[in-house]
């Protein structure tokens, strides 16, 4: 009985459903640890009332920026929307990637359970209740609580767990666009930086978490 306990526990660990070895990481680790350490300095500076000013600085900057570039970054803001981590789940059953999908669809839950917990200790308001001569584009909200940011979770958890997938320079380019997410929030008027800051510490931690579960592909040496 022990035995066979023990291959199966192997068997999950090293080697997913669609037969593909897979691989746990250190860096996984730190990338999940390094999440919640930003999360929870975002955290005590928001709720200590700590560099706020130089945030609503950094905040009405990018706010300010061109309108021309409401277009673009109305376009890009929709990679962070919940809906995203189901459609991508789904996208990777279909290309047989099981471990992927089914980390994908548990960053689901994740995002919605931790961002609430999140806005439990740190409650703060939106930009355009809290700060002046704020610009708010299109329907971006202007009410309800602001901290975490949850189109920040969303896309760097999305970046957490696609990238390791990738080969190459395309490993990059999950990270480049969760970096423009986070500045069209700022930039539609919803979020501050510190609420991005923390946004991105959440995912980045539910992604390395994850990894860790489920495992990442384990990629042939000198390829």
């Amino acid at each position: 009985m022990r035995r066979n306990l023990g291959r199966r526990l192997t068997r999950w660990w090293f080697r997913a459903p669609d037969g593909r070895t897979y691989q746990r990481r250190w860096a996984d680790v730190l990338v999940a640890v390094a999440g919640l350490a930003v999360v929870a300095f975002s955290g005590v500076l928001v709720a200590n009332r700590l560099v706020l000013a130089a945030d609503a600085a950094l905040f009405r900057g990018i706010d300010h920026w061109p309108g021309w570039l409401y277009p673009p970054m109305w376009v890009v803001q929709l990679t962070g929307v919940i809906g995203a981590l189901p459609l991508l789940a789904a996208a990777a059953a279909l290309l047989r990637r099981l471990g992927l999908a089914v980390a994908l669809a548990t960053a689901t839950l994740l995002k919605v359970w931790l961002e609430a917990v999140a806005k439990t200790f740190v409650q703060r308001g939106r930009p355009a209740e809290t700060a002046p001569d704020v610009i708010l584009r299109g329907q971006a909200a202007a009410h309800g609580l602001s901290f975490p940011s949850g189109h920040a979770m969303v896309i760097f958890a999305i970046a957490t767990l696609v990238a390791p997938y990738l080969k190459g320079w395309w490993k990059a380019w999950p990270w480049a666009l969760a970096a423009v997410v986070c500045l069209s929030r700022l930039y539609l008027g919803v979020h501050f930086p510190l609420d991005v800051l923390a946004g991105a510490g959440l995912g980045m931690f539910i992604g390395g978490v994850l990894n860790l579960v489920f495992g990442v592909p384990r990629r042939a040496r000198g390829r």
